[in-house]
């Protein structure tokens, strides 16, 4: 449906003011409605009548400008009153509403119910793990609300809304501030679509603004990463996850790619597959000397090419690895909760998860001299905004090389 108002120039009266008209279009069809409301043709700006200047008379424009807003917000929920009510369109029941002088009541469209949809729709389209987090958003819109005591619909989120929920997020939940802003862009993406679908009409959210800060980066130096993968673990269970690990370390691919690897993904020298996040087809990577040990090393067993396991166990086995490593220099992370910054310093080993090998590849490929546009090709790094921030981390920890060994 496209809202639009023109000038009927045919019929210009003696004065030189011209009607305007409504013009709607909806499914091919098109209606036009005088609203008895007249300009000067140098005083339309296509959209909206333009202020009169100072030695001009008065135009009247915020009168008229006040006017076509009203008729358009009632053309807004008049198609909101016929697709609630699954009343199909026409010119006829367009014109018999509109001239109806009592207020459309609308058809309120339920939030939850339309947040519902969007997930399901998106489900064709989108990556498995960008589902998981559009669910995690709405049952933490869902839990705001009962907590609150709060009926969401369209029309009530506005920007009291949105102060009442990041005061939630920050002074009861504690949320940090990166994770919040995700939850404001998947609140917005959906508001955009229930727009699209013409179950919603205020725009309000668009004004929403969620500031994301650069996160500090956790990785394994090289020194570390030889050190991890050179040990002799006594229990097969660790030397397992050390050795998934190690081989996102030496190929920068994630978890969640390297749980799906399969032996037709394997070449000689190659691994080729299909990468879930970005939905990148035929990704290759060359094999390096350690990646090809660690598969040489499952070659033939039942764990070919590489043994699995469930991420949350991983989680905390490759901390227990790096424990017995004793990659145990302190390490200091840093988090906004709102404009309030947080700090935890405690032994590397302990802030190490699956996350952090992709991240020790980058890290330590910029720093070993491999070309950027060489690792954002191999890494399938999209946006030159993400390798930017492991360029800071790489510039930072040099300087700190320099500084130990120079003074």
């Amino acid at each position: 449906m496209k809202i639009v108002f023109e000038l009927r120039k045919e019929k210009i009266a003696q004065n030189g003011l011209i009607p305007i008209q409504l013009v709607v279009r909806h499914n091919g069809k098109r209606l036009r409605k005088n609203i008895g409301l007249s300009v000067l043709e140098n005083h339309w700006n296509g959209y909206r009548v333009k202020p009169n200047l100072k030695k001009e008379p008065n135009n009247n424009y915020e009168i008229i400008n006040s006017e076509l807003q009203l008729i358009e917000e009632k053309v807004n929920k008049l198609f909101l009153y016929l697709k609630g009510n699954e009343i199909p369109f026409s010119v006829e029941k367009f014109n018999e509403i509109f001239e109806n002088k009592e207020e459309i009541i609308e058809n309120k469209f339920d939030f939850f119910i339309c947040f519902e949809e969007y997930i399901e729709k998106g489900k064709l389209t989108k990556t498995p793990n960008t589902i998981k987090g559009q669910i995690t958003v709405k049952n933490y819109l869902e839990l705001f609300c009962k907590e609150k005591n709060i009926s969401l619909s369209f029309d009530e989120v506005n920007n009291d809304f949105f102060e009442s929920l990041r005061d939630y997020s920050y002074e009861v939940k504690k949320m940090k501030q990166n994770y919040f802003a995700k939850v404001i862009k998947v609140l917005k993406s959906f508001l955009n679509w229930a727009i699209e679908k013409e179950y919603n009409t205020n725009r309000e959210f668009e004004k929403f603004k969620a500031a994301e800060h650069d996160i500090d980066i956790v990785f394994l130096t090289f020194e570390e990463l030889m050190n991890l993968y050179n040990y002799q673990f006594e229990s097969d269970r660790l030397s397992q996850v050390r050795d998934f690990y190690c081989m996102g370390c030496f190929t920068g691919l994630r978890f969640s790619d390297l749980s799906k690897l399969h032996l037709a993904n394997i070449s000689e020298d190659h691994i080729v597959l299909s990468i879930q996040k970005t939905k990148t087809q035929n990704h290759a990577i060359k094999l390096n000397k350690y990646a090809k040990a660690i598969l040489e090393k499952y070659k033939g067993t039942i764990y070919e090419p590489l043994p699995i396991i469930s991420s949350q166990k991983f989680n905390e086995y490759i901390k227990e690895c790096c424990e017995l490593v004793e990659i145990n220099q302190l390490f200091t992370i840093h988090w906004f909760v709102g404009n309030k910054k947080k700090t935890l310093t405690q032994p590397k080993y302990k802030f190490i998860t699956s996350h952090t090998a992709r991240k020790t590849f980058i890290t330590n490929s910029l720093l070993l001299g491999m070309e950027p546009k060489a690792i954002k090709k191999i890494a399938n790094i999209k946006k030159d905004a993400v390798l930017d921030k492991y360029m800071k981390v790489t510039e930072a920890f040099t300087d700190e090389q320099m500084d130990k060994a120079w003074g």
